[in-house]
Parts: structure tokens; sequence; C-alpha cells
């Protein structure tokens, strides 16, 4: 079965097709939808896989001094901040490993593991079982209509939290790979220099484990630690902004909705509830998601404040720049959509 691109010419929320169908059909006649089933289970297999070995080395590799952007345990009159020293109790250990539950790379990546497993489940099962009802057996029933489309498609409510879900993924991928590469890295990079500085500027410097990084290497601190670290980083931070990317461009045909303004708003409140989130999980875990949400590092309050005012208005900017995507697609759709309709005609 295939299937045939979804634009219409009028933005809305409800549109000419209800937002579930637009999440389960590809704008483009060369993405029929086996082939974007296909693609989609792929992309979730490799989420899956991507997810365990990111799990696997998060908790082998809690991060020191209670800060994950802490390249290295540089306070030899504190043993007990290193995971590796022996004072460093199970207890404390498993209260690090609660930090996952509060960190954003995580939480995003997360929402778009989440995400694929909601949308292939449905291309899936409207192409191969568009009548779950059909199915014969009772546990069979129950899994196809698990994965199936909502049975009220034209919900206002149901299309709103979805449009809103998805929003939010896409837009927390763009501000989690932001953040990194633009404030996160930066910072740690700087912090290495700074502790050259206090060492005589020697040639090597120990980085994050044990392993030695010359500052001749530009990317040294990405893949000077092994591949596992290596991988880690590039998916949290570079792979999966791209799989969104790709997923707004090819894979879907949501479209902008007129309302857009509510949605800006749903984002700023979810940035503002992370923050709040943060600093529960730094009472919990004596771990700062983010660098910038501790005074002692940043210097003051005051610049606490101003990093986290940021953060929240970076949802909205994030938000745009996707919708800056949706705009090219449907700039490049439309002249095939005239055409087909032309021809239909």
């Amino acid at each position: 079965m295939d299937t045939a691109p979804l634009l219409g010419n009028r933005p809305a929320l409800i549109q000419d097709h209800p937002v579930f169908l637009r999440a389960s059909h590809s704008p483009w006649s060369l993405i029929p939808q086996n082939v974007l089933s296909f693609i989609r289970g792929s992309i979730l297999a490799y989420l899956t896989v991507a997810a365990i070995l990111i799990l696997n080395y998060e908790l082998t590799n809690p991060p020191l001094n209670g800060n994950p952007s802490d390249p290295g345990d540089l306070d030899p009159n504190d043993p007990g901040s290193d995971p590796n020293d022996p004072s460093f109790s199970t207890l404390a250990q498993t209260a690090t490993n609660w930090r996952l539950f509060f960190e954003f790379p995580i939480i995003s990546f997360g929402l778009v593991l989440w995400y694929f497993v909601v949308t292939f489940s449905w291309t899936f099962t409207h192409l191969y079982y568009p009548d779950a009802d059909d199915v014969d057996g009772r546990v069979e029933y129950a899994i196809i209509r698990l994965m199936s489309l909502p049975r009220d498609l034209g919900n206002a409510r149901y299309q709103f939290y979805f449009t809103l879900f998805y929003f939010v993924t896409v837009a927390y991928s763009f501000m989690n790979s932001a953040i990194y590469w633009f404030v996160t890295r930066p910072h740690d990079l700087v912090h290495v220099v700074l502790g050259l500085f206090s060492q005589g500027c020697p040639d090597q410097v120990k980085l994050w484990d044990a392993t030695a990084m010359t500052l001749a290497g530009p990317f040294s601190d990405i893949f000077g630690e092994g591949w596992l670290r290596a991988f880690v980083l590039i998916n949290l931070y570079a792979v999966t902004p791209g799989i969104m990317v790709t997923e707004v461009l090819f894979l879907n045909s949501i479209r902008r909705p007129n309302g857009i303004g509510g949605y800006l708003f749903a984002l700023l409140v979810f940035a503002a509830l992370y923050i709040g989130w943060a600093f529960i999980g730094h009472a919990a875990t004596d771990v700062w998601p983010f660098f910038f949400l501790d005074a002692a590092q940043v210097g003051s309050t005051e610049a606490v404040v101003a990093y986290s005012i940021g953060f929240v208005l970076l949802a909205p900017i994030a938000l745009i720049f996707m919708q800056g995507f949706v705009g090219v697609r449907e700039s490049l759709i439309r002249p095939y959509v005239i055409v087909q309709d032309a021809l239909g005609a």
C-alpha cells in the first residue's frame, strides 16, 4: 500500500487530515507507506541500541565532583568525590545514578525514542492492520489496538496534546544540541586550559577518566576516550537532532498550526518546569545537570538566574527554528502537489 502526499492549502491545527495521520504519512511520493514503516523501524531499532549503550556508559561513568560537565577530580583533598575511590560508598553511587532522571540530554533522548515508538506503531498498523477489529486472538488484538491510531482521530484535544508532544520533542532535541556545542563543551575546554595554567602548562592534561589528551587535537575531548564515550556524545548531541531534522523534512507531513502562540507559551512553561526539576534533582542527588545552575561555578546566584532565563527563552527559539524546516519542506513539496492536482483534473 502506498501513500499520497498529504498537503492542503489551508494551515490549521485540525487540517484536511488529522495530525495523527500526518505523522504517519510522508509528503514525498518516493517514501510510500511500506518504505516509511521500514525507515521508522530502522531508526527505532538504532535508537534502542543507542539507548542501551548510553545507559551503560552513564551508569558506569558517574560524574566527578557532582557535576556531569566536570572534566576531572580537581580537588585532591576530596577523595570521596571520585567514584573510583574506595570511600565512594555504594549508597552514594546509587544516589548519583538517579541523576539520569534529571539530566536534560537523557530526557531529550528519551522523548525522541518514545516519539519513534509511537509513530512507528501508528505507521505500521495503519499500513498492515488498518482495522484492529479484524485481528483474531485476544492477545493479538490487544497488541494491535495498543499500537493503532486513536479511534477518535478528529478529537481536537488529543490532536493538541500530540502536536505539543511533537513540538517539545523536536525543540528539546535542538536545545540539547545547541547547549552542548555552544555552552557546555566550550566551558569544559576553558576549564581544562585554566587547569593547565595552574599546573605550569604541561604538554598534556588528564581528561575525564585516565586518557591523556594533547592540546593540538580539536576534538580530542570527544574522540580521545575510546569509542563508547565518542558514540554517546555524538548520539546525544549530533545524531538525535539530525534524526529529528530528517523527521521534519521527510518522514511526516505535519503542518504549521495557526495558533502557534499557544505552543510557544507551552514550551516556555515546560522549559521553566525543567529548571525546577533540575533543582529538585540536585537536592536529591547532589548533581547539577548543567554547570550554569551551580552558583559556585558561575560565580553568583544572579548568574544562575540569567542562565536559567536564557535556557527558558531558548525553547521558543528552537520551535521557531523547527518551523523553518517545516516551511522548507512545504515550499519544496508544493510544486509537486500543484502538478499532481493539475494532472488529476
